[in-house]
Formats: structure tokens, sequence, C-alpha cells
């Protein structure tokens, strides 16, 4: 599934007015995942109720989603997150700042063009020799119920090398496995599989009963060239934010992944 070529936005954003948007994506009835002003996934309600402010934290602390970029430009190699900058009052916590991923490198300016079911985050920085953009949309296709029904958060990623020189540029994307949210996500288990055209990390339950209103799967998939993935289905199991660490500085070193055993 692809978007229009063309979409007109209604409305466009700048950097001093994206701290409360939030675009719900999700088909009709199975729940939505919205997208921030800033690129940042937020309101993951998608286990049969509402879920306004919450955002997923894997077994190891500080594994939130992520979406990271990974390029080379003149023999360096530069990882950021694909977001925009923190509000001020995000800073703000008991223990440091309670925002996911705060502590990543990330874009120093972003802006918000929305056009339900379209909406789309544009990334700058005057330090970096690209620019990238996050699209992402409903499957809302009028007269069409069981297409527009579909459980699917779609996100399309775009990168414009502003400089004249080749970049190798990675894009990574991280969600961890929370199904059943009941406290025991270790026992969940993640397998890569490949089909058709996709490839991905299918993410199921572990001790969750079937009844649960928290059952169900997971699965983060994307369309890429095959022999170009890489994944890993788990974290280092550490403490201290050394999970984070362990995956940071693997995919800024290299733009890849290796698999990691459970």
């Amino acid at each position: 599934m692809q978007p229009q070529q063309q979409w007109q936005p209604l409305k466009h954003y700048d950097q001093d007015h994206l701290a409360r948007i939030a675009l719900p994506v999700g088909g009709i009835g199975t729940g939505t995942i919205s997208l921030g002003g800033r690129g940042n996934l937020r309101d993951w309600e998608i286990f049969n109720r509402p879920a306004k402010g919450f955002v997923p934290q894997g077994a190891e602390r500080h594994t939130w989603p992520s979406l990271l970029l990974s390029f080379t430009h003149a023999g360096q190699r530069i990882t950021r997150l694909l977001e925009g900058p923190l509000e001020d009052f995000e800073y703000e916590g008991a223990h440091g700042s309670p925002a996911p991923n705060h502590g990543l490198p990330r874009f120093r300016s972003a802006s918000f063009d929305a056009g339900y079911p379209f909406g789309r985050v544009n990334l700058t920085d005057p330090e970096l020799p690209l620019e990238a953009s996050l699209t992402a949309f409903n499957p809302f296709i009028p007269a069409d119920p069981d297409n527009s029904g579909l459980p699917v958060f779609i996100l399309e990623v775009s990168l414009q090398n502003r400089s004249a020189d080749e970049m190798e540029m990675s894009v990574c994307m991280n969600v961890p496995n929370f199904i059943g949210l009941s406290g025991n996500e270790r026992a969940n288990r993640n397998v890569y599989r490949s089909g058709e055209g996709i490839d991905g990390i299918m993410m199921m339950p572990g001790n969750v009963p079937r009844y649960h209103e928290a059952w169900g799967s997971l699965a983060l998939v994307t369309t890429s060239i095959h022999n170009q993935r890489s994944w890993r289905t788990a974290w280092k199991r550490a403490r201290w934010g050394a999970s984070l660490l362990d995956f940071w500085d693997e995919f800024s070193t290299t733009g890849r992944l290796t698999e990691r055993p459970a």
C-alpha cells in the first residue's frame, strides 16, 4: 500500500506549534497509534481500551519505540533519531526527562503538514547534509469498509541528499513486544519472518490468556530490498540503560544489526 503521489496538506504547523499534535493512524475499529508533531509515536491505543499518553517500554528500561537514521558522509557515519526537538517542559521530571528517547541525538527542526487521512513530519538540521520526512496515513477508502478496517499503521520514510556526495543510508525501527501489559513481557516471543515482498518481526504473546483484552499479536514489516535488510529479535538484557547503549553502539557504527539470542 502506497500513499498518493500528491496530496494537498490542509494545515501546516511550524516548530512552535507541534506539542499537542497527534494524528491517529489505524484501520476503522482496530485502534490507533498517533503520529506526534515532531515525529514521535504516541498514544498506543491498540489493546481495547483508551490509552492517551501511553508509549510502550520494553522489559529492559529505556527501550521505547524508535525510528533511527544512520548515514555516511565525508568519511563519517552520523546517526540521528528521526524526530524533532523536545519541548522545554519535556525535560522536567523527578528522575530526569520522562520523554521517550530523550537522550538520543535528533534533528534540530521539525514541522507538520496535516491533511487527513495523511500526515507528514518534515525534519531538517543545518548541521546535516540531508532532509527527512515521515508520512503516515490511514487505510481510509470511502465505500470500502473492509480495506478501511485493516489493522495497520503505515509509515513512509523519505530522505533527500542535499550534498553533492553519495551517501549510504540506513533506517531502523524498534518496537518493544508489550503484548499483555502484565509485567511478564519477557515471556513474549519475537520471530523473524520473510514473505513475498515483505520481511519483518512477528511479535507473539507468551503467558497472556486468549480471553485477555491485551492478547493478540504485532508485526513490524518492511518492503525494502531483501538483501539489504538486517534485524535483531531481542535486546541485550542489561540494566541502567545498557540495553539501549548496546543497540545504539552497533547501529551507529555499522548501520546494521546482528541477531541476538533472546
